[in-house]
């Protein structure tokens, strides 16, 4: 009887001294716990079962063991470890709480970056709620894996710049996984290159919310103005405005931030037309070019004069002032724009009108002489002056197109339409003339009545 109570003694001082001592008291799929245990017999062998992965250790002469064990895949929570000893059949258990997680790659990047998110031990089956930022959902995992694993993909929308919280919820669980995105700040533009004049739209995101942008062009300060929306984004719309051809800078610079951010555009040279594109003998045309380089020749021919003007480039890359129509004969003309370092080489036509540009005297009498001269008209072609139903003349163009010639006023009163019209061209000038009786011819009148 002694000799049974001695033994259960010991049997039960054994079970008290056993016990299983895991550390850390959480950890992560991947990473690693320690377990130590003691009260084993000495030098057993002792299963250690960790979610069905076995491993053996041998305890020591005290009856002591230490492990490291890995942590297998699956579901989140509390877990045991068993170990149990091969010759003394010893069961003992120790536990840990296995986390959620979630690892994001990349970790960083603009709008537009697609992430893909991989998460484990959540609940088996469990839906899964993902948001970033200010999103409360960018998106839904419907089902976890029976291991309470899943995977997801989504592509990252306007968030603030810097750090960004990502975090995963599981529905049944209420597990929750977190991790960071860094937000990076980028612009992006409609177009990298155009005329002066297209619209341009500057994008940006992954800036601070409230901020305003300012926005230059080249030597254009503020040429527009943006504010930061909530999600870290804004927009901003305007003309390309007059400048040098080539590549222009567009800085972007932020009220509340000292950080600045630059953007290339290239100015294209352009040619749209001439202004007016018809017009008489001394009138200014002024080509309507821009995007060129500061200091370029621009070679002007007009008609027959291949060489008709020089003219240099303003600081703007604009034409800096336009040319004059010389003394030449009338009609379609082809003006031809060559540029030196543009390279642009443009024709295009410009209409020469017949015009009467001088009349004197302006007022006359019934009889007076009246000179008028004109220009515009084609070269030799017969031209008729008409002043009156009866008073019909005709001159001839010289070799620039001109004419000048005297008539005598009508004797009728009023203003009278003096037209010139060319036989050959078909085309005419108009101009008055005030007719006007003198005083002592009215006075005769009167008296005779």
């Amino acid at each position: 009887m002694k000799r049974w109570s001695l033994l259960l003694s010991l049997v039960m001082t054994t079970s008290l001294l056993a016990g299983l001592v895991v550390e850390p008291i959480s950890v992560k799929v991947g990473g690693t716990v320690t377990v130590k245990g003691d009260g084993f017999s000495q030098k057993e062998k002792v299963l250690l079962d960790f979610a069905g992965v076995i491993k053996q250790v041998t305890s020591s002469a005290e009856g002591n063991f230490e492990a490291i064990l890995k942590v297998p895949i699956q579901t989140g929570g509390h877990k045991i470890i068993i170990a149990t000893g091969s010759t003394s059949e010893k069961v003992e258990q120790g536990t840990t709480f296995v986390s959620p997680d979630v690892e994001m790659r990349p970790k960083e990047g603009p709008v537009g970056t697609k992430v893909e998110l991989i998460g484990r031990a959540f609940g088996a089956g469990e839906r899964i709620q993902i948001g970033l930022g200010r999103r409360n959902v960018v998106t839904i995992v419907d089902n976890a894996s029976p291991l309470g694993t899943f995977s997801a993909e989504f592509v990252i929308e306007g968030q603030p710049k810097g750090e960004n919280r990502l975090f995963a919820i599981g529905h049944s669980t209420y597990f929750m996984a977190q991790a960071t995105f860094f937000m990076k700040t980028t612009t992006k533009l409609s177009s990298e290159e155009g005329k002066v004049g297209s619209a341009l739209l500057i994008s940006g995101s992954g800036f601070t919310p409230g901020n305003t942008v300012k926005i230059d062009f080249g030597k254009t300060e503020t040429i527009a103005l943006a504010t930061v929306d909530s999600n870290g984004n804004f927009q901003a719309n305007f003309n390309v405005p007059r400048s040098l051809g080539g590549k222009q800078e567009i800085l972007m610079t932020s009220n509340q931030e000292t950080s600045s951010y630059t953007a290339s555009f290239r100015v294209l040279p352009t040619f749209t037309g001439l202004s007016p594109d018809r017009g008489f003998v001394g009138s200014l045309i002024n080509p309507n070019i821009s995007g060129l380089a500061i200091g370029e020749n621009l070679f002007i021919g007009f008609g027959d004069k291949p060489d008709y003007s020089t003219f240099t480039v303003g600081e703007d890359g604009s034409f800096v002032t336009g040319f004059p129509v010389d003394t030449q004969p009338g009609g379609l003309k082809i003006i031809t724009i060559k540029s030196t370092l543009s390279k642009i080489f443009q024709t295009t036509p410009f209409e020469i009108r017949p015009n009467i540009y001088f009349v004197s005297p302006k007022e006359a009498a019934p009889g007076d002489i009246i000179l008028a001269k004109g220009n515009g008209f084609r070269k030799g072609e017969k031209i008729r002056i008409d002043f009156t139903a009866e008073g019909i003349k005709w001159c001839t163009g010289d070799d620039s197109g001109s004419f000048e010639i005297e008539f005598c006023a009508p004797d009728t009163e009023g203003n009278i339409r003096l037209a010139a019209i060319g036989y050959e061209s078909r085309s005419a000038a108009t101009t008055h003339i005030n007719i006007k009786k003198k005083v002592e011819e009215k006075l005769e009148g009167e008296k005779k009545e």
